[in-house]
C-alpha cells in the first residue's frame, strides 16, 4: 500500500521500496514483498524534453517546517529525523528535488524550516515528503505524505498533511508552499537555474566515491567531447545535497560572464560549474536508482592517473549561528571542533586528504583501542577525520609532498628520460606556492568582502606516474596541480551593488569573516613557502641527520625510544646501536640528477631496518609499533627537512627498506624569482628566507614571520 493510503499505487511509493542504506544515498531500490524491483524514483518514463516547460503553470515553493511522529523508530534513543522531497510529475517521471539537514536529537517533534528551490509544476504533478530516522548502520523509513500539487496551491499558509506507513498513520508533517506566475520568475534571491541539455551526456551515471563531505558526486561522460576536453572532463554533484550552493554557483557564473575585472581574478580559482542537468543513476548492484538533478562541475581527477590531493577548509571559525540555515546547537558543535583542531591555531584545517601516502595510510587513529580492523566503518571514518583535522600544518604539508614510496622511483638507469619523484615534489611545491601567493593577492583585490564561511581550498597533484625529463614535462607538472577553493553551502558572493545595500552592522559583519578568511589563506600560502624553503631551498648541503625511533600511539604523544645523530656523506650500509639496545642499519648515498635539473642532486638514505624494539604498548602486551623519523639539517642549520617512515604495527624488528631523498637545489633564489615576477618584485626583493622559519621555532617568531610575510603580500 502506498504512502498516501487511499492514493493509488502508482502515485505513492512503497516503504519497501523507499529503503536507504546510507546517509549518503537516501532512495534505493528493493524488491518489495510482491516482487516488483522498481525504485522510489523510477526513471522508465521520465522525460528530458522541454514539453513540461511548455506547459508548465507556474513556480512553486515548498518549505518543509516540522514533523510530529507517533512512533519512535530508533529502538535505542532518540531520533534524528530528516526529510526527503521527491517531485512526480503527471507523465510518470519523478525525481528527488530537495533534502533536509538531520535534526539532530529532534526524536518525535523535528523541525526543519526547509525551503526547496523553486520547481516549475503542471497540473497533475504531485509532491511527496518521506520522512527518515538517520541511523549509523540504515536509516529507517518513518512515512511519507503524498500530496498533489493542486491541493498546496495558491494558497500560502502552513498546512498539516499525515504521515502514512503501510496504510497506518506514524505522524504528520507541516509544509508551506508559494505559487508564482510563470511570468515572474523564480522567487526573490533565487537566481536563475542554468540548465545543461541531458543528451550531452551518457546515461544512467554511476555514483563514485571520494573523500570529505556528504554530498554524493556521480560519474558523468560526455558523448562527444570538444576538443581538448576528454570524457570524463565534467563531474556531477547531488542537487538535493547542494541546494544552499546552487545560488553562490549561478552568481558567479553571471559574474563571469560579465567579465568583471575586479572579481575576475578571485572567481578564476573555483571551479569550472556549466548548470544543473537531470539524468537517470544505476545503483552499484546495477539497478535502476533514481532521477538526480545533478550540479555539472570539472572533475578534477579528468585524467590522473592517481590525484594526490588535500582538502583545507579555512577560517578560525566555521560556522555561524542563523547563518544560511545554520542552528545554533549546529553552530555551537562546530565551534566546539574549530577550537580543538587546527582552525583555531592557524587559520584553517584539514578536512579531507585522497590519495595519501603510505606513511599517513599505516598511522591508525583507533590503534590504542584495539585498531580499525575491530571498529565500524563509520568509526574508522570518524576517528581518521578527527585525526586530520587536527594535523598542524607543518606536518600536513610534509605528508602532502611525501614522495618516497609514491610514485615509484624510476631507478638510475632511467633519469635521463623521465624527472625522480623528488624533482616531482619540488615543482609541485613551487607551483602551489606561486598559485596560493596569486590568491592572496586576489583576495585582496576584491572590491568588497565576501562572507565565505566554511569554504575549502583544493591542492592537488599527480602522483600516479612520472613525466618526462623535458620543459614539456615539467609544464605539464604544473599545469597538472590544482589550487582552487570550493564548498560555497555556507558562503554568500557579495557584489559591490549587494555590498551597498547592506547596513552598517552587516557591512561591519562581511569585513570581519572576510578578515578570517584572508587571514587563513596568508598563512596556508605562508606554510606552503616555509615547506618549500625548508625543504628544496639548500643549495650549500645537508650536515647532519637525526634518526629517532618511536612508539605510535594514536591517543597520546607518541613514545620516543632512541635517537642517533650521523653526519651526511657516503655511508654503506651499516648499523647502529641506538640508547635502550636498538639497533638501527641504514646506508646513505649521493646521487647526481641530469644536467638542466632544479635540483644539483639527492642524498639517499636508506632506512633498513631496526631490531630488539623494546615494548611499548603496556604491560599486558609485549609489543610496539615503530616508525623512525628522518630529520636532515643544513650545512648552515637555516633549514630542516622531515619525514618518517610507515608505522609498523605490533613489531619488535620492523624492516622498512624505505629510501628518502634529501634535495640539493642547483641553485638559490627559484622561488623568491617566481613570487617577484607574479608580484611585481615580492617584498621589495627581499630574501625570502627571512620569513621563513623552521618547524618547532618558538611561537613569537612564527608570528613575527606571518606578520612580515602579510606585510610583504600587501606591499
Amino acid at each position: 500500500m502506498g504512502c498516501g493510503g487511499s492514493q493509488p499505487q502508482a502515485d505513492a511509493v512503497p516503504p519497501e521500496k523507499v529503503r536507504a542504506d546510507t546517509a549518503k544515498t537516501p532512495l534505493i531500490d528493493v524488491p518489495n514483498e510482491a516482487g516488483d524491483d522498481g525504485g522510489a524514483v523510477s526513471p522508465k518514463s521520465f522525460r528530458q524534453g522541454s514539453s513540461r516547460s511548455d506547459l508548465a503553470e507556474g513556480h512553486i515553493v515548498l518549505r518543509v517546517i516540522r514533523a510530529d511522529l507517533s512512533k519512535n523508530f530508533d529502538s535505542m534513543g532518540k531520533m534524528d529525523p530528516f526529510a526527503s522531497v521527491v517531485w512526480m510529475a503527471e507523465d510518470g517521471s519523478r525525481f528527488e528535488a530537495s533534502k533536509t539537514r538531520t535534526d539532530w536529537g529532534g526524536h518525535m517533534t523535528p523541525v526543519w524550516n526547509h525551503t526547496c528551490r523553486s520547481q516549475k509544476y503542471c497540473r497533475g504533478d504531485r509532491v511527496e515528503i518521506q520522512v527518515w530516522e538517520k541511523d549509523m548502520i540504515r536509516n529507517e523509513f518513518c512515512g511519507c505524505a503524498s500530496i498533489a500539487v493542486e491541493d498546496l496551491t495558491p494558497e500560502g499558509s502552513p498546512r498539516t498533511f499525515p504521515l502514512v506507513l503501510n496504510g497506518e498513520s506514524t505522524g504528520t508533517v507541516t509544509i508551506q508552499a508559494l505559487s508564482l506566475p510563470l511570468d515572474r520568475g523564480p522567487p526573490e534571491g533565487e537566481a536563475l537555474q542554468t540548465n545543461v541539455d541531458p543528451a550531452l551526456f551518457e546515461s544512467p551515471v554511476k555514483r563514485m566515491g571520494v573523500s570529505g563531505g556528504t554530498a554524493p558526486f556521480f560519474h558523468l561522460a560526455l558523448r562527444q567531447p570538444a576538443e581538448g576536453r576528454t570524457p570524463s572532463h565534467f563531474l556531477g554533484k547531488d542537487l538535493s545535497h547542494a541546494n544552499d550552493e546552487i545560488t553562490f554557483y549561478e552568481e558567479a557564473l553571471a559574474e563571469r560572464r560579465k567579465n568583471d575585472a575586479s572579481m575576475m581574478p578571485l572567481l578564476n580559482f573555483m571551479f569550472d560549474y556549466a548548470g544543473v542537468v537531470k539524468l537517470e543513476t544505476v545503483q552499484p548492484d546495477g539497478k535502476e536508482g533514481p532521477v538526480k538533478e545533478l550540479l555539472v562541475m570539472r572533475n578534477l581527477r579528468d585524467g590522473y592517473t592517481s590525484l594526490r590531493m588535500l582538502d583545507l577548509k579555512i577560517g578560525q571559525v566555521t560556522a555561524q549561528a542563523g547563518w544560511q540555515g545554520k542552528s545554533r546547537l549546529a553552530a555551537v558543535r562546530q565551534s566546539v571542533i574549530d577550537g580543538i583542531t587546527n582552525s583555531a591555531a592557524e587559520g584553517f584545517r584539514l578536512e579531507g586528504f585522497d590519495g595519501r601516502p603510505p606513511t599517513l595510510s599505516s598511522q591508525d587513529p583507533l590503534l590504542d583501542l584495539g585498531g580499525k580492523d575491530r571498529a565500524a566503518e563509520k568509526t574508522v571514518k570518524k576517528a581518521t577525520r578527527i585525526m586530520l583535522q587536527r594535523l598542524p600544518a607543518p606536518e600536513t604539508l610534509a605528508h602532502f609532498f611525501d614522495v618516497h614510496q609514491e610514485p615509484a622511483d624510476p631507478g638510475q638507469g632511467k633519469l635521463a628520460d623521465v624527472l625522480a619523484p623528488i624533482e616531482v615534489a619540488e615543482i609541485v611545491n613551487h607551483e602551489v606556492v606561486r598559485r596560493l601567493f596569486e590568491l592572496a593577492v586576489a583576495c585582496r583585490k576584491c572590491p568588497v568582502p565576501q562572507k565565505w564561511i566554511g569554504s575549502s581550498v583544493a591542492l592537488g597533484f599527480e602522483c600516479g606516474h612520472l613525466p618526462e625529463r623535458s620543459e614539456a614535462g615539467a609544464k605539464k607538472t604544473r599545469q597538472a596541480t590544482h589550487v582552487n577553493i570550493f564548498d560555497w553551502g555556507r558562503s554568500e558572493l557579495n557584489t559591490l551593488s549587494k555590498h551597498m545595500q547592506l547596513t552598517d552592522m552587516e557591512q561591519r559583519d562581511r569585513s570581519k569573516f572576510w578578515g578570517n578568511y584572508v587571514g587563513g589563506i596568508d598563512r596556508l600560502s605562508w606554510e606552503a613557502s616555509r615547506a618549500y624553503e625548508q625543504m628544496f631551498s639548500n643549495s650549500d648541503g645537508w650536515g647532519e641527520v637525526t634518526l629517532t625511533i618511536y612508539d605510535f600511539d594514536s591517543m597520546t604523544r607518541n613514545d620516543m625510544q632512541g635517537k642517533i645523530t650521523i653526519p651526511v656523506e657516503e655511508t654503506p650500509e651499516k648499523t647502529v646501536t641506538l640508547a635502550g639496545g636498538i639497533k638501527l642499519t641504514f646506508a646513505l648515498t649521493w646521487r647526481a640528477l641530469p644536467q638542466g635539473s632544479r635540483l644539483k642532486g639527492t642524498w639517499r638514505l636508506n632506512i633498513v631496518r631496526a631490531k630488539d624494539v623494546p615494548p611499548c604498548d603496556g604491560p599486558l602486551r609485549k609489543t610496539s609499533d615503530p616508525f623512525c623519523e628522518v630529520l636532515a639539517v643544513s650545512k648552515d642549520t637555516r633549514r630542516r627537512f622531515r619525514q618518517c617512515t610507515c608505522v609498523k604495527m605490533w613489531d619488535l624488528n620492523p624492516e622498512w627498506n624505505e629510501v628518502f631523498d634529501l634535495p640539493v637545489a642547483a641553485k638559490e633564489g627559484q622561488l623568491q624569482a617566481a613570487l617577484n615576477a607574479a608580484g611585481h618584485s615580492f617584498g621589495g626583493g627581499q630574501p625570502i628566507s627571512e620569513v621563513s622559519v623552521p618547524e618547532g621555532a618558538e611561537p613569537s617568531a612564527v608570528e613575527e614571520a606571518i606578520a612580515q610575510w602579510r606585510g610583504r603580500l600587501g606591499s
